[in-house]
């Protein structure tokens, strides 16, 4: 009886890892090397998922590069945010097999974000179809180089399609592309070379036309896209439009009004002098009359802001010739105003993910303002002064956002210094991978990030939440368009755009309306209607970081995410079931041994001799 006990125990425990070891394949598409010379070839991806801690593991051989497993992770991070899925309660474990070297680099991360996506959903992937393509923020699919070879590779391998990226590269267009993108984010100076050696373009001598492959070629450009070819399963897609709500309207508008109203207030007083000054004053104007005609109330706020420093600073400019004691008192009160308003602005009880993201807002106002006094009184210019009280009003105007109503979130000091390292850490570690391909000093996402750290040294976890979110868009925005020529910079801008929709979409679903990540996104709509695809690009990848702050936080209520897991991964299901059983056949088994010796015992005394 104890043997078979134990041998139903034994294959009981089998069965459950097996089941539970499930793993998931696809072919990647690579570029080998041998000598001086590159070539096409194929690789097999294997992903098993386990319960776990959140942790990522990476096996390969031949060994890949660090870059390669940089992208690995965050393929691992898109595809849990595509599926809405906290993938901190597992653990993955992927493993690439290759027959040759790999040319190290990021151009399977697109197809490993397929990849954990079906582990994650228990989906069957398409044996007919493969990939190209990195993953960048949003979920876009972007460009890499050998697309040719690798095209080959996959006709060779008998693959009747292929998926590469919408977006083309092209070498002789990024150094111009990169030089543009930097000096709008204001991050490098004209004279800055951009050497881009080190991405390979191995097919710049021979286009797909030229190659003349029988392969089905198809270009994609997100995640969505990509997925519908590789399964015939029907995926939950992120479409609809934007529900904005009144109270946001209502008290943006109120923003956008305050800051206008100063800004025209000081227009009927001052005359610019100075050319560039009164283009510029022609400039807002246009732009606030027309956003202001479209109702986009932030975009109004932003350019009445800009409108306001501006005429503030031609102001001042005048008072201090006229009188300079003036500007002493103008100092003084201006800087007790925002010492004031800090402390209590510190006061103030954060209940929801709105509040949250106005102290935020605010915050970062009074920093800014405080940052532009710390000169001095004796030192600081008109224009510092300028900017300082402008920004102190801003701050003062969109502080009316703590009215806003919002879902409860769990904010307590211990929740916030969690979402403040796991952005640290994913921030330094984009700047890394971003450093790894572009040899120019990230000057402003490194000076970012120490300021998130000074602020999570002070346990303000609040603004190093959004300092670190600020780094890593810094860090995406290059990588998204380390490899896109000047030509694509529009359709770049366009798809960063719907992803950004999206997400806000997606927000709104689970009871959250983004603040920041909704101002960013119409801001960055405005910018694209006026022909600027580069400053565009910038705040839209704000708008992504900072669009959904609130999955860094519990929920109140019962989690149902191993839930959700269970119910998506058919193996989840099983793998319960088949230890439900065991326990029960163990049970029905000790059961069974216990009244089997009670019985024994019993007729031993029975049989036992009377004295």
């Amino acid at each position: 009886m104890r043997k078979q006990a134990f041998l139903l125990v034994l294959m009981a425990l089998l069965t459950l890892m097996l089941v539970s070891a499930k793993s998931y394949h696809m072919t990647l598409l690579t570029v080998g090397e041998m000598g001086n010379e590159t070539f096409g070839g194929t690789a097999d991806a294997y992903l098993q998922v386990k319960y776990g801690t959140g942790r990522i593991f990476l096996d390969s051989f031949p060994l890949t590069k660090i870059d390669t497993q940089i992208s690995t992770r965050y393929a691992n991070e898109i595809a849990c945010d595509y599926l809405d899925m906290d993938c901190s309660h597992f653990d993955f474990f992927y493993t690439i097999r290759a027959d040759s070297a790999i040319v190290g680099g990021p151009s399977a991360s697109g197809s490993l974000t397929i990849l954990t996506i079906a582990a994650l959903r228990n989906l069957k992937l398409r044996n007919d179809t493969v990939m190209t393509g990195t993953i960048n923020s949003g979920g876009s699919i972007g460009p890499v180089g050998g697309i040719v070879k690798k095209a080959t590779a996959a006709q060779k391998a008998g693959f009747k399609r292929v998926l590469i990226p919408i977006l083309s590269f092209n070498l002789e267009e990024v150094n111009n592309t990169m030089l543009n993108l930097s000096l709008a984010y204001n991050n490098i100076t004209n004279d800055t070379i951009i050497n881009i050696s080190r991405v390979n373009a191995t097919d710049k001598e021979l286009t797909l036309e030229e190659a003349n492959l029988s392969i089905e070629v198809i270009k994609v450009s997100n995640v969505e896209e990509a997925l519908a070819y590789f399964t015939d399963a029907p995926m939950k897609q992120t479409d609809g439009n934007i529900s904005i709500p009144s109270d946001y309207t209502d008290i943006m508008k109120n923003v956008s009004k305050s800051l206008c109203s100063r800004a025209l207030d000081l227009s009927k007083r001052i005359k610019l002098a100075d050319e560039s000054d009164i283009n510029k004053s022609d400039m807002f104007m246009a732009n606030i009359n027309k956003t202001l005609e479209t109702q986009e109330y932030y975009s109004a706020a932003s350019y009445c802001f800009s409108f306001g420093v501006l005429l503030r600073k031609a102001y001042l400019k005048e008072l201090k010739n006229e009188s300079p004691e003036k500007i002493d008192e103008i100092y003084q009160v201006t800087k007790k105003a925002v010492e004031d308003f800090d402390k209590s602005l510190e006061s103030i009880n954060l209940t929801t993910l709105q509040g949250l993201e106005t102290y935020i807002i605010v915050k970062e106002r009074l920093l800014e303002a405080e940052e532009s006094l710390s000169v001095g009184e004796q030192n600081i210019s008109s224009d510092e002064l300028a900017y300082a009280i402008e920004r102190y009003y801003s701050g003062v105007y969109w502080s009316n956002f703590f009215n806003m109503k919002g879902a409860k979130i769990q904010l307590n000091k211990e929740y916030l210094k969690q979402a403040c390292y796991k952005k640290l850490s994913e921030a330094d570690e984009r700047i890394n991978y971003a450093g790894i391909y572009i040899p120019i000093e990230l000057q402003s996402a490194k000076e970012t990030i120490n300021q998130a750290y000074a602020f999570a040294a002070k346990e303000n976890y609040k603004m190093c939440l959004f300092k670190a979110s600020f780094a890593k868009a810094e860090s995406n925005l290059l990588l998204s368009s380390i490899s896109i020529g000047s030509e694509h910079v529009d359709e770049l801008a366009d798809e960063k755009l719907k992803a950004v929709k999206k997400l806000i979409v997606k927000e709104e679903s689970r009871g959250f309306f983004p603040i920041m990540g909704y101002s960013y996104y119409e801001y960055a709509n405005s910018l694209n209607e006026n022909d600027d695809a580069f400053s565009s690009l910038i705040f839209s990848e704000y708008a992504l970081e900072l669009g959904n702050i609130e999955i860094y936080f519990p929920k109140k209520g019962f989690d149902v995410s191993w839930v959700w897991a269970a119910r998506s991964n058919a193996y989840l299901v099983v793998f319960f079931v088949s230890a439900l059983v065991m326990g029960i056949i163990i049970g029905v088994i000790l059961s069974a041994m216990i009244r089997n010796k009670k019985h024994k015992k019993e007729l031993k005394v029975k049989r036992k001799p009377r004295k």
